[in-house]
This record gives C-alpha cells, structure tokens and sequence, in this order.
C-alpha cells in the first residue's frame, strides 16, 4: 500500500437527506428492505451480482421511464451476461426517447433558455412551443422519407433548433449525429460519410468570441461531397445573420423544409430499450474516428443517473456549456426530463468577459452549472472571485468535465471562488460509454483534488496491468488501470461500420478479455478517504502512426523500423522512465503555481533505437515570458520536491502553441507518437493540427542535445 497523506476536506452537505440521492436510498430501503445506511453501502447493493437487476428496475422507476414505457414483466439483463457481446438491457421494454422528454410534468412553464453569445437577449421557450416544432419538424422528416433505422445529422451549434430536429429524428426511430460547426470541412465528412445521413441539418453562420462568422462556404463544400453519399437526400440550411440564397435542388432553409409537413399529428415510434439512437464520435487524433452507436433509452438512463449524483432536482433549471460535437451535448437535451429547464448557450463562455455565464447562473438562477477544469482555472489566474461580484444563492452544484481538476483550483474553489455550500464535483466516464465511472457524491465530502467515489451500477475496479496477471489495486493508493467487471446500460451497441465489431472489441476488451471494460483512465484510489485522483489518460482510440522514411530517421542511418512498444502504441497520459510509472497530470498538478506558463502538455519519448523512455516537458509561455535556464531549473526542483526526482523530465522546451481538440482537450497522444518517431496524419478532431508540426524536431538526438540534460537521478 502505498503512503497516502490525508487532504484537506472541502465541503460537506449541511443535509444530505434533501438529496434526491439519499430519497433514492429511502426508497429502494423501503422497497427492497437491506437498511442501507449510506452511498457505500447503496453503491455496494447496486454493483451485487445477486442484486444488481434490482437496482437498475428500481433506478428505472425512480427515474420515472416506467411513465413512458410498454413494461412488460421480464428480466432487466440476461443472467450471467457478458460486457461483450453488448447484452440488452430491459428486453421487454418498448419506449422512445422523445415521448418522455415532452412528456414529463411540466414544473416550470419555461422548459428552453436559449442564450445567444454575450447572453444579451435570452428566448424562453415554453414545453409547448417546443412539442409543436418537434411535430412539424417530425413531420417533415417522414415526408422526405425518413423511417426507422435511417441516419439524420447536424452540423450546427448548441441551439434550440439543434433539440428540436433532434428529438423529431428520435419520435421516428431514427438515429441522430451532430457535429460542431467548428470543425473543419474534412472533419466533418470523415464523420458524415461514414454514417450516410439521409438528412442533414446546417446553419449560415455562428457568433463566437464577438466576431460573426460565415459557415457558407463550408456548406456548399459538404453538400459537394454529400452528393456522392448513397443514402443523402437533402441539405437544409438554417439561414442567421448572414443572407444565403442559392437555389440548389438537393438543399433547401430550414423554414421551406417546416413548410413541406403535412400536418400529421406527433406519433412515437415504440422500441426497444437497446434501439440505436445515437452516433457519436471518438475524438481520436489521427485517422478517421470511430462511429459510436449508442441506444437512446441507455444514454437516457445513464445520464439521469449521473443527474442524481449531482443533485438535480424536479424544476431545477440547469446549464452545461457545451458544444454539439461532445457526448455533454447530452446531458443538456437530457435535462428536460427533469421538468425544469434547461440553458443552451451558443458561443464563447469568455466573450465578452468570463462573467458572462456567471451572470448568467444569476439571471435565470440556475441550479447545476457545468463547465471545464479549464474555465475554472482561468477565473483563479485571472484572481476573479464570482462570489464576490454575482449572486450565486441559486447554485447548488458545479460540475467540471474535460480534463483533472487539481487540488490548487478545488481549494481556490472554496476559498476564494464560490460559495461554501456549492458542490463541486468531477467525474470521469467518456463519450464511448456516455456515463460516469466515477463521479461526485452530494452526500459525502468532499476532499481537494480528489473523484468522490464509484457511480452508482458501476462495478469498477483498478488493476496492476504490468502484471501478467493483474491485481486489484483499490483502495491501495496505487495507481493502477482503470476498469469496469460488470454490464451497464449505455454500453454502446456497436460501432458503425465494416469491421465493427472487431474494432469496439479491441477498443475496450482486448487486454483483459470479454467480461472487463478497460477504460483507459490511469488512476489511484485513497485508502483514507475511497477517493479517486485521475493520474493520465491511456488511449484506446489509436491507428498508430507510420514510422519516419529512412532518409529522415533520427538518431539511426538505416531504416527505421516500426517496434513500438505497447506504452508507445497506446499510452499517451502514462510515463514510464525506467520503469516507473505516473501520470501527467501529476506533472501539470506540480508546476501549476508558475504563472509564466500559458499552457503546458508532458508526453514520453521512446524511440527505436532508446533503451528507455524519457520524459519531456513542452511549454507554451505567456506573453513577454521566456523559458530560460533559471526557469527550467525552478521547475525541475519544483517538480522534484512535490513528487519525487524520478519525476523530474528530462527535458523542458519552450513551443509556440499546445495542440488540442475541439473539444478542448490536449493532444497527448499525438506529440507522444511525433516525439518517439512516428509521421501522422491529424484527423479533423484537432483544432490546431498546424502546432504538430513544430513537434518533429524533438524527434531528433540534434535537437535535443541543444538542452543540458538533469542528472540521471539513483533509482
């Protein structure tokens, strides 16, 4: 075990029994009678084999599916299931999405705040204005040929438009895929062709950081390419700001398509729970992405649950920021089904000020705001305290996604930041599983710069896979991999494609086998507090890149050989400098306090022809900040006192520019292979594929030895 110091405690529930957590404890203990006392106990009753069926038919009734839903009497999951093959969840249940969405009890009589960027004007919705778009636009989607099965997509923003289209595919069986408008042409269509929509949604133009921007051009070069598409029938165009007229007989605007329905009522296509309904995308950098096919009633599920880990309550009014081309898309459609409503904000959350959405959680006195681990340490470097400058008695929870939140932003947090009684929460779960496998706890504490404990249904489980045969390293302190031992409902229910099925095999199964997700998540759990700290991320979306031509092989006259080794291959968060692993979010946690670093990212290096792997930290620095000697020396001893001289890089190099995703993530994985010797080819999921370039120098022994080395430390 290891030597785990106890940190500091945060925030307590004043009451945790007002918590809709604690009423669903009550309830199954009502029910079912074991007396559970706590979540530990409720979380243990959830994840028993003898009694995990129970709790995902008490989950569905508690979360009110059972409303909407042909519940025939039957089983919740096979007996003895397997994680691979997908098993199908609540067989008999036939249901649709959509239905219960604008079905739920109205507790608010506005169900969509839609918030164009700088939040100067907010359109207010009510549930039914929005069930008559959905009619009209379900309508027009059956006229144009739209049937069960059939792909519809969006390449449009976080708007109210981009809802309605959405659950009109779903009342239809259909199946729904957005993409961000922010994306490159050659993003997008790897994404679209793929899928083959018959339907796709565009807009003319998007706001975003005060300046209008035109999306035209990209249209017409993805409607070019959508021609050649088997099942495309037609584009249609949501006309903003910016005047569009070209008449083209495969497209049409969004008010001539409303046009084309027939006036039918709105039906709903009754399914099975396991009916695909979703598309989303691995955000995997190079090569085409993976298509992940979700069910629409597991993501249902799943997201409603992790509404229960953070406390949203019936007619609370809840904003998370969020582009359509992430899986939080969903938590922002999914949140009408807790009859309150919900924020749609369209543009930048720092335009024209960082204040703008805390003005925002004021205004419309939201109650769940979920943001990044970004956003929140750009308000503490920017020394902004929002409890100070709004009024944030309306708050009850926020949530950060994306990326670690550090202990230094969590105790900022409550220092400085926010009030005392908000709940800050952080989880861990991926657009492939559409879910947290760990996540907060509104009735337990929490502590700096910890995951408060297991989601509720998750099995998850840490393992030693330097071992042959691995070992649980739960509660140890170790770090350790990241898994989950038993079925869970959002499962996705295939891959999209030819060779599917072979591909989500290997994504998630291939090192432990069938009955054990491997998430990918690099992780330790404290034997004081059950606590989990996110250490590095483990890719498990890469094609692998393709080694340097012999002429340009660094560090070698012959040819190059393709040997990388598994920690090359897949590893992208976790370093391994003779052997020692850690994660890179230890190194970002131990340097956070130089305020001369813009932006930091630290991968692996191993080459062919090295017999070890070596640990090298890029910089991004502020303006009118250099990295010099004295600096690296500082934060070599920085690094050294906070975790140990086996952490300490290598070496340390100034960059212009940090690639990310669009989804605001860096890109670890890609510089790790460009470092270690490889060529690839950015997919459209990166922002900023031009800042890869920089990285092929650090592939050379010339470069490198431009930077005094640290001394080898004594392992």
């Amino acid at each position: 075990m290891a030597n785990v110091a106890a940190p500091r405690k945060l925030w307590q529930n004043a009451d945790p029994t007002q918590t809709n957590m604690d009423k669903f404890r009550r309830q199954v203990n009502s029910k079912r009678r074991p007396a559970m006392k706590d979540y530990a106990e409720l979380h243990a009753w959830s994840i028993d084999p003898r009694t995990a069926s129970d709790f995902w038919a008490d989950l569905f009734e508690f979360e009110g599916l059972a409303k909407h839903a042909l519940h025939i009497k039957g089983s919740v999951l096979p007996q003895g299931a397997a994680m691979f093959p997908p098993p199908h969840f609540f067989p008999q249940v036939r249901m649709n999405f959509a239905q219960h969405l604008l079905n739920v009890d109205s507790l608010n009589p506005i169900v969509i705040y839609a918030v164009p960027e700088g939040a100067k004007a907010v359109r207010a919705i009510t549930r039914q204005e929005l069930r008559e778009q959905v009619t009209v636009i379900a309508d027009a989607l059956r006229q144009a040929g739209v049937k069960k099965g059939d792909r519809v997509a969006a390449v449009i923003s976080n708007c109210f438009e981009t809802i309605v289209a959405c659950l009109a595919t779903l009342s239809i069986g259909a199946l729904w895929s957005t993409s961000s408008p922010d994306m490159g042409t050659e993003g997008i269509m790897q994404r679209l062709e793929q899928i083959e929509p018959k339907i796709v949604f565009f807009e003319s133009s998007v706001h975003y950081n005060g300046k209008l921007r035109s999306l035209t051009e990209k249209y017409e070069q993805c409607l070019g390419r959508l021609r050649k598409v088997a099942d495309f029938k037609r584009a249609v165009l949501i006309i903003r700001d910016e005047p569009y007229s070209k008449e083209q007989p495969d497209s049409t605007t969004w008010d001539r398509f409303l046009s084309t329905a027939k006036g039918r009522p709105l039906t709903f296509e009754q399914l099975p729970f396991s009916h695909p309904g979703f598309i989303v995308y691995s955000s995997g950098t190079t090569g085409a992405p993976k298509c992940i096919v979700h069910s629409a009633c597991g993501l249902l599920m799943q997201v409603k649950k992790d509404y229960l880990h953070l406390d949203v309550r019936p007619g609370d009014t809840v904003y998370q920021y969020t582009t359509t081309g992430w899986i939080m898309w969903a938590m922002v459609l999914c949140g009408l089904s807790y009859g309150g409503s919900v924020v749609v904000y369209d543009g930048s959350p720092l335009y024209p000020d960082p204040l703008v959405t805390l003005r925002l959680v004021e205004k419309l006195k939201i109650s769940l705001f979920g943001t990044s681990a970004r956003f929140l340490t750009d308000l503490q470097e920017r020394n902004i305290c929002p409890k100070q400058t709004n009024d944030l008695s309306s708050l009850r929870t926020v949530s950060s996604a994306g990326s670690v939140l550090t202990a230094r932003v969590c105790e900022w947090f409550y220092d400085a930041g926010f009030p005392d009684t908000v709940h800050l929460v952080s989880g861990s779960g991926g657009t492939d599983l559409a879910c947290s496998l760990v996540s907060g706890d509104p009735t337990s504490p929490v502590y700096s710069g910890e995951i408060q404990a297991p989601a509720l249904g998750m099995a998850i489980d840490i393992l030693d896979s330097a071992k042959d045969h691995p070992i649980s390293l739960m509660n140890t302190g170790v770090p350790g991999e990241l898994v989950c031992r038993q079925p869970f409902p959002s499962e996705p229910v295939e891959f999209w494609g030819t060779d599917g099925k072979t591909k989500y095999q290997k994504a998630y199964f291939e090192r432990f086998g069938n009955n054990i997700w491997t998430q990918g998540d690099f992780v330790s759990s404290s034997p004081i507090t059950g606590g989990f700290t996110m250490l590095g991320r483990r890719s498990v979306f890469q094609d692998g890149g393709k080694p340097f031509p012999s002429s340009t092989s660094p560090g070698s006259s012959g040819s190059l050989v393709h040997m990388l080794t598994e920690e090359i291959q897949s590893s992208d968060g976790v370093l391994n400098p003779s052997g020692v692993r850690f994660g890179s979010a230890e190194i970002y946690q131990a340097i956070e306090k130089f305020t001369e670093f813009e932006e930091t990212i630290c991968v692996g290096q191993r080459r062919p022809q090295d017999n070890d792997e070596a640990v090298i930290l890029f910089v991004k620095m502020k303006d009118s900040q250099h990295l010099t000697k004295a600096l690296i020396v500082s934060v070599r001893s920085a690094i050294s006192t906070s975790l140990s001289p086996r952490h300490v890089p290598k070496f340390i190099f100034e960059v212009p520019e940090i690639p990310y995703t669009i989804n605001g993530k860096k890109i670890e994985l890609a510089v790790k292979q460009i470092v270690s010797g490889q060529v690839i080819t950015p997919s459209g999921a990166v922002m900023n594929p031009e800042s890869l370039k920089f990285f092929e120098r650090f592939a050379h022994d010339s470069y490198l030895k431009q930077q005094v080395e640290e001394p080898k430390s004594r392992l």
